[in-house]
């Protein structure tokens, strides 16, 4: 027991990540098997509405509580937080319970109001469950985020099997997911409160508002970002060059499933880092590390294509593989953006990232409506990296002016100018290149975290 305790979080959190996704693949097969092509499409379309929703109902919240629950009064801005986002859900199901029906006749696909109201529930107690996890992270208690975040996901992959198998279609699977929300919820609402307190304050909310409902703009921007070229796309390509683009993009999302256990570990501690001892100096290391291991997982993933899209799917999809590299260039840039931009969050409103984001997005439109009727998902691709290379140059240069960071830009350059030659090269020669580039970025210094400064980080 006494191993467990001592393992670092990053590799915790990597255990987390591992667990809940094998499950989603579990489910994937479950899921075409006991529901029609109809069936699923309407479970697609709930499930895009419900990704809007769960940013709106946040709420910023998550975000609010890393950058006001620090220091002396961190229990008690936590209790604050927690008190607005329980406020926040139980008006947004109250109105959720009027509109119901309004909602269900407004979309595309015949959908029965009391499914809109389950999925809906279940974004709203998102918003809840949010803000004690987040507190488990920014208190490093990894473990116990791991076990509540697998738990959750077992319960309602398993309610999910047992329901669809009894033939409840959508709904079955809507109910697995509210029970599974609904009982996390509560729990960690209960948890919440043993640690932080529970409080509600009107007054005190006005400013936590005033920086989290700027970063909703920022997350629906986000969401401009991350799905709205399907849009575009669905009137200018052919059916199987989407379903090409689709498989290219679940591929991709490999470096950010390798790159997250880093993220779920730093993410929440960058600001306290960085106003504590030497605090630019330990954010510099831990950057510079973290932007390493985009480059190499994003080299990887591209060496990898052609071998992933073989095992996972016929022959017909095999055009996916060319389109990965491009992606995960993408992604990689998307990731960059978190870590670069501390200073942004560190101020004390979110309008700043909004400007940011909502610029990027808006980029990306006009991009969108230049390249992809020429280019088709290429266009698309392109379209995604000039929006997300100006987002995250943006939020690097402000950032630097409020908290700057020491840059390696030339190894960083180097490091990535041989992840990309590895990719042309293919093969052997390019696992060799691209394992060389990664082991001399640590030899070469790119990647130098002093001893001094590793007590502090692993406490951080």
């Amino acid at each position: 027991m006494r191993r467990m305790i001592n393992l670092p979080a990053p590799l915790i959190y990597a255990a987390a990540l591992v667990w809940t996704k094998g499950l989603a693949m579990f489910a994937v097969p479950v899921l075409t098997r006991h529901l029609t092509p109809a069936e699923f499409g309407r479970l697609e379309l709930l499930a895009s509405a419900a990704e809007i929703g769960g940013v709106i109902v946040g709420a910023g919240l998550v975000d609010t509580l890393y950058r006001f629950a620090i220091g002396d009064q961190a229990k008690a801005q936590a209790a604050r937080v927690m008190g607005l986002a329980l406020t926040i859900a139980l008006g947004c199901f109250a109105l959720l319970a009027l509109a119901a029906p309004a909602i269900a006749a407004a979309l595309p696909l015949p959908t029965p109001p009391h499914e809109v109201l389950m999925l809906g529930a279940a974004v709203v107690l998102e918003g809840v469950i949010g803000v004690p996890l987040g507190w488990l992270r920014m208190n490093g208690r990894a473990q116990a985020y791991t076990l509540l975040v697998c738990g959750r996901a077992t319960l309602q992959v398993g309610l999910l099997a047992l329901l669809l198998v009894m033939d409840a279609g959508v709904t079955g699977v809507l109910t697995a997911g509210l029970v599974a929300g609904l009982l996390l919820a509560g729990l960690l609402t209960a948890l919440q409160t043993r640690q932080s307190g529970l409080h509600f304050n009107p007054r005190g909310s006005a400013a936590l508002l005033a920086y989290g409902l700027p970063l909703v703009g920022s997350g629906l921007a986000g969401f401009v970002l991350g799905t709205a070229d399907r849009w575009w796309l669905a009137g200018s390509v052919t059916a199987a060059a989407l379903g090409h683009y689709g498989l290219a993009l679940k591929i991709g999302q490999i470096v950010n499933l390798l790159a997250q256990p880093f993220e779920l570990w730093w993410y929440p501690r960058r600001l306290v880092v960085l106003s504590g001892p030497d605090g630019r100096a330990r954010s510099s290391e831990v950057v510079m590390a973290g932007m390493t291991l985009l480059i190499v997982a994003a080299g990887a993933v591209s060496l990898a294509a052609p071998l992933i899209v073989a095992l996972l799917a016929p022959v017909s999809y095999a055009p996916a593989a060319a389109l990965i590299p491009l992606i995960t260039v993408g992604v990689a840039l998307h990731l960059a953006c978190s870590m670069v931009s501390a200073g942004i969050y560190a101020r004390d409103t979110g309008w700043l990232s909004l400007a940011i984001n909502s610029g990027a997005a808006a980029v990306a439109v006009v991009f969108y409506s230049l390249l992809i009727p020429r280019y088709g998902v290429e266009g698309a691709i392109a379209a995604t990296i000039i929006a997300q290379t100006a987002r995250c140059l943006t939020l690097a240069w402000l950032s630097q002016r409020t908290a700057p960071l020491d840059w390696r830009l030339g190894r960083l350059g180097l490091l990535a100018i041989a992840a990309v030659a590895s990719v042309v090269l293919g093969g052997g020669p390019g696992c060799v290149l691209l394992a060389g580039a990664a082991a001399g970025s640590f030899a070469g210094g790119l990647v130098r975290v002093p001893a001094r400064f590793m007590p502090a980080l692993a406490r951080a």
